[in-house]
């Protein structure tokens, strides 16, 4: 893909991760948009200067990405297709895992190819460049040529392609929301419950004593898959310890194990591990 040019708009977080992912694979024209305060992180992260030239830029570029907030997307679109950034034999992309490519309308418009390319990944440390994409998936959605490019560009960069339709992006999303963002709030309130507080050293110390037990869980999941990966007293169909918890939790801790208790009780059944008197008994006790 050495031969294409391509531009950023949106120097934030999958912005930088993409360009340094990017670097020697295709010629990266610059990157631009964004605040003030993005622009010069983007410019300490990767050693080059953001522009604010946003229109010059994707008018040179072979392809655009859009790597901006979900919000952020179609006004943009909006914008850039009045001002006639976008021309015919570009490939025009956004990032934004809830939003179809249809959004980018004022692209298409124009005579260029558009493509929904979302990587299934948490870009909290984007610094990691490449190896933020290698071995995920991402989603493609968009028009045939610009997915098959996509499939190209997923490819080099190290990732698989999922080809989706646009109807399939918004669940896809709130799996990737519950599967990411959601884990990270649980453990939130995990560390809370163990602490005992809200104390943010008593949290950090006892975080750090159950993410090998959460590591250990999802490697669990990634060589036994769903659900003999589930272990612990629902699963055992425990109900003296799963009570005594409900005893002892209050507020979001209890709430949230309620909830999660219940989805496990679910898995429990599929597994088997579990007669089906003592997973409606255990239902029950998780409903009240």
């Amino acid at each position: 893909m050495a031969r294409l040019a391509v531009a950023i708009v949106g120097p934030g977080r999958v912005g930088t991760a993409l360009w340094l992912a990017l670097q020697g694979h295709v010629e990266l024209l610059g990157a631009a948009g964004g605040s003030k305060a993005a622009q010069d992180l983007f410019r300490r992260r990767t050693g080059v200067p953001a522009s604010s030239s946003v229109t010059v830029l994707c008018q040179a570029a072979d392809w655009v990405f859009l790597t901006v907030p979900d919000r952020a997307v179609a006004p943009l679109a909006a914008e850039l297709g009045a001002a006639g950034a976008f021309h015919p034999g570009q490939t025009v992309v956004h990032t934004a895992g809830a939003l179809p490519s249809a959004v980018l309308s004022p692209a298409q418009a124009s005579g260029a190819e558009v493509l929904a390319l979302h990587p299934m990944q948490s870009f909290a440390d984007p610094e990691r460049g490449p190896a933020l994409f290698q071995g995920i998936t991402c989603s493609l959605e968009g028009t045939p040529r610009a997915r098959q490019a996509g499939e190209a560009l997923a490819r080099t960069l190290g990732m698989h392609p999922w080809q989706v339709e646009p109807e399939d992006k918004l669940r896809l999303h709130a799996a990737c929301s519950l599967a990411s963002n959601a884990l990270v709030a649980l453990l939130s309130v995990a560390a809370s419950t163990a602490a005992g507080s809200d104390d943010a050293t008593k949290r950090q110390q006892a975080l750090q004593a159950l993410l090998p037990l959460s590591l250990g869980s999802v490697e669990n999941l990634g060589r036994l898959g769903l659900p003999k990966a589930l272990t612990g007293p629902i699963e055992r169909g425990d109900t003296a310890t799963v009570q005594a918890h409900l005893d002892l939790l209050q507020g979001l801790s209890e709430e949230v194990y309620r909830t999660l208790g219940r989805a496990a009780v679910a898995l429990a059944r599929e597994k088997g591990s579990i007669p089906t008197g003592e997973a409606g008994r255990l239902g029950a006790m998780l409903r009240r």
